[in-house]
């Protein structure tokens, strides 16, 4: 069966948010099939979701390991690939909400824009794009209020953009459309993250086979929070913090090409920005 999209869903203890965004999504003509992946919850997620829908429904399969964020992803991107052939895919996380019209508009401007790899809406709460950094925006990355400043100055610039397509250097991973032809030029996500800047080394492998990645400033959709395969980490700031650093640390290795100098740098800024952490605790705590 040969499909313009699919929208691949990534579940992790996250059944009954899983299965409202599934409900929301499964009649819209675009996409034209949902596939849930199952990271191997511990909560019967698998099970309940395998009851409560039927293959006219959505495709429910499970990963083989819990190997994160990039390796479930790409297990249902590839299974897609393998029974519907997409020419788009849609990767969300299972607290976002977004209107069919919204991914209807994404698949029409990733088919006039093949220049692009990878599109995504603005999202309503918080900021989802950022610049695709170097060693110096690594470092930014892990201070919360420099990042988010920057991130907030970029997303007021985009909403007051007189373009409705607009490049950018990173969009967030809770939702995005992939064009499936580059997806696979790419190899997909890279699987030696577990947590964290899997969209970050997305863009990157695009830019470096000339594909660009873009925000569609008109279009919108909502990443809830309520639940997301990263829950478990929101408790506590400083909890979700060695996550940042493996993951952070293979982009620096890999793709920065870092000397020895730098990583000392970054081990130095890191421990900074745990202190930060720390004292954003105390005071959420404190609330």
């Amino acid at each position: 069966m040969k499909c313009t999209a699919v929208m691949v869903i990534l579940n992790y203890n996250d059944m009954k948010v899983t299965e409202k965004l599934v409900r929301s999504v499964m009649d819209f003509e675009c996409p034209e099939r949902v596939i849930v992946v199952d990271n191997c919850s511990t909560d019967g997620s698998f099970e309940y979701l395998n009851r409560s829908f039927n293959k006219t429904d959505a495709d429910v399969i499970k990963a083989p390991v819990n190997g994160g964020y990039a390796s479930g992803n790409n297990y249902g991107i590839r299974y897609a690939l393998q029974h519907y052939s997409p020419e788009i895919i849609f990767v969300a996380n299972p607290d976002i909400a977004v209107s069919e019209e919204t991914m209807k508009c994404m698949v029409e401007e990733m088919r006039k824009h093949t220049e692009y790899g990878v599109m995504a809406p603005l999202v309503n709460q918080g900021f989802n794009v950022w610049n695709l950094p170097g060693f110096t925006g690594m470092i930014e990355s892990l201070f919360l209020i420099w990042f988010n400043l920057d991130k907030k100055h970029i997303k007021n610039k985009l909403m007051n953009s007189p373009d409705e397509l607009v490049e950018a250097g990173v969009v967030e991973g809770s939702f995005f459309a992939v064009r499936a032809e580059d997806y696979l030029k790419i190899d997909g996500l890279d699987e030696r993250t577990f947590l964290y800047a899997e969209e970050i080394i997305l863009s990157r492998r695009l830019k470096d086979i000339g594909k660009k990645v873009g925000v569609l400033t008109r279009l919108r959709y909502d990443h809830l929070h309520s639940a997301s395969i990263r829950k478990e980490y929101r408790a506590s700031k400083r909890r979700a913090f060695p996550n940042f650093y493996r993951s952070f640390r293979i982009y620096n290795k890999y793709y920065l090409k870092t000397n020895v100098i730098q990583d000392a740098i970054f081990r130095l800024c890191y421990f900074l920005a745990y202190f930060e952490r720390f004292v954003y605790d105390l005071l959420k705590r404190a609330k």
